[in-house]
């Protein structure tokens, strides 16, 4: 096994062997400029020659694009979904692990490194790249699924991922059931139910409130579901005013803030028993008795509590007793 670069994500999409080596050690040993092949991922019998080449970090957004079977959908990656790489790219000022893209109509669609790419952008590194026009259809979808397994997409993004799928078996006369989908995609029946569920139900808007999407796992999500699926307009209402208070929510850890989003999200809020309305025919103040001790509490809207009326309220309450 090649050992690990520091800022390396480490593709190995197969056991290939490429001159000798296999394709993770032939993408760590790239330079810029060298021109080295390796065998087409759809058919090792078709050459694949790729050149590398630095893309200047002004040019990353305009002349790459990542490929549309990638499975990690790119508005949910952020500098907690790169942090492991972020970093050393930072320090490098480049990506030392080249990604692989094909070079297609005068843009440079990303294969392999897509969260190398996002971490390049916020680190304003620059991007380096084996690039090739040989690639075909078949090779850019194994490539774009098989460079998910240094970090897996999460639940959510499978989900889309498997959405696709089950369109596109419908597009051809079959049901696109779980279990059709699970043929294709080489997982359990259940692993495809849970993930489109995830995606099918849950807005992404709450996938994009956690530090990453990969903290929306299984259980996770049955959770949200359940409070989505018990009052719409509620958790919907939640969500608002999680985004809103999202900066008071974090915690000192993306796993503690995680716990903090869901239990915002899902907890219901308390009733609040013994307590008696009071009606001032006053759109501007409400107030309730608490039956139980007689305590009463009243508010007044801030458009209305002038300078003058809070003084004048002061000085009725300081002689209270």
């Amino acid at each position: 096994m090649v050992k690990k670069r520091k800022n390396d994500t480490r593709i190995d999409p197969f056991s290939t062997f490429v001159e000798t080596s296999n394709l993770d050690a032939l993408l760590e040993s790239a330079t810029v400029g060298q021109e080295i092949t390796m065998p087409a991922p759809s058919d090792a019998n078709r050459t694949i020659r790729l050149t590398c080449k630095i893309i200047k970090n002004a040019d990353i957004a305009t002349s790459t694009q990542v490929f549309a079977k990638n499975r990690r959908v790119q508005s949910l990656l952020n500098e907690q979904s790169v942090a492991d790489i972020l970093p050393a790219i930072k320090a490098d000022q480049r990506n030392q692990h080249p990604a692989l893209t094909w070079s297609k109509e005068g843009v440079e669609l990303v294969l392999a490194g897509s969260r190398r790419r996002k971490a390049c952008i916020l680190a304003g590194a620059d991007y380096i790249v084996l690039s090739s026009d040989d690639f075909n259809e078949e090779d850019a979808k194994i490539l774009a699924i098989s460079s998910d397994q240094y970090i897996a997409p999460s639940l959510w993004e499978l989900g889309q991922a498997y959405s696709q799928t089950k369109m596109d078996l419908i597009a051809v006369g079959k049901k696109g059931s779980y279990r059709e989908i699970a043929e294709i995609e080489g997982v359990s029946h259940t692993a495809i139910a849970d993930a489109l569920k995830a995606f099918e139900k849950l807005p992404s808007e709450v996938i994009a409130l956690y530090p990453t999407a990969n903290f929306v796992g299984r259980e996770v999500a049955k959770k949200l579901i359940a409070s989505l699926e018990h009052d719409q307009d509620a958790f919907m209402r939640r969500v608002s005013d999680t985004q809103t208070l999202l900066a008071d929510i974090r915690q000192d850890s993306d796993d503690k803030t995680a716990i903090a989003i869901t239990k915002s999200l899902v907890e219901q809020p308390k009733a609040i028993k013994n307590r008696a309305s009071l009606n001032f025919n006053n759109d501007y103040i409400v107030g309730h008795r608490n039956e139980k001790t007689g305590d009463l509490v009243i508010k007044i809207d801030n458009r209305v509590l002038t300078d003058k009326r809070f003084e004048q309220l002061e000085k009725l309450l300081t002689h209270f007793n």
